[in-house]
């Protein structure tokens, strides 16, 4: 019934064929920046460890030394912990000892205090993250200024002996 026209039916397989050959270049090129990024990684492990603190919270992380913010070469980070810690606060201690415990208990304490990291990357830009007094947090935001120094320090290392 239908025929099918011979020419067209070839110039669609040069087109899949070419589309397939694309497709396959670029995997190829995404596999090798992958392995490329790993083993830099190897090289520079303080930078897997910045970007395990920065998936618990909204910090920049690094990808060959580069944050979207700036270069991590040439920066420098510090932890201002200004006393953050879990207390109690008058209201939830009255309300304890009105109900024998029980809101105290049910409620917990509250997040006190102030804790934040000053972040400033090797191109001059500056940024302050604000940290909640929380262990985990807490734990998160010095793991990741030790790193990022780290980081920095073997990045300038490197720069230096080149």
């Amino acid at each position: 019934m239908f025929k099918r026209d011979p020419e067209k039916a070839a110039q669609r397989e040069v087109e899949k064929a070419e589309k397939r050959r694309l497709r396959d270049e670029a995997a190829a090129q995404r596999a090798t920046e992958k392995e490329a990024l790993k083993e830099w990684r190897r090289a520079h492990p303080a930078e897997a460890t910045l970007n395990m603190a920065a998936l618990l919270k909204s910090w920049p992380s690094s990808k060959f030394g580069e944050t979207g913010l700036g270069p991590v070469q040439g920066g420098h980070a510090e932890f201002v912990n200004a006393g953050a810690h879990k207390g109690w606060t008058a209201t939830r201690l009255v309300a304890g000892a009105a109900t024998l415990g029980t809101s105290a208990a049910l409620t917990g304490r509250k997040n006190k205090g102030a804790a934040v990291i000053n972040v400033t990357f090797g191109n001059g830009a500056a940024q302050t993250y604000n940290v909640t007094p929380e262990n985990a947090n807490l734990r998160a935001a010095n793991q990741y200024v030790n790193a990022f120094n780290a980081l920095a320090a073997q990045l300038e290392a490197e720069a230096a002996q080149q």
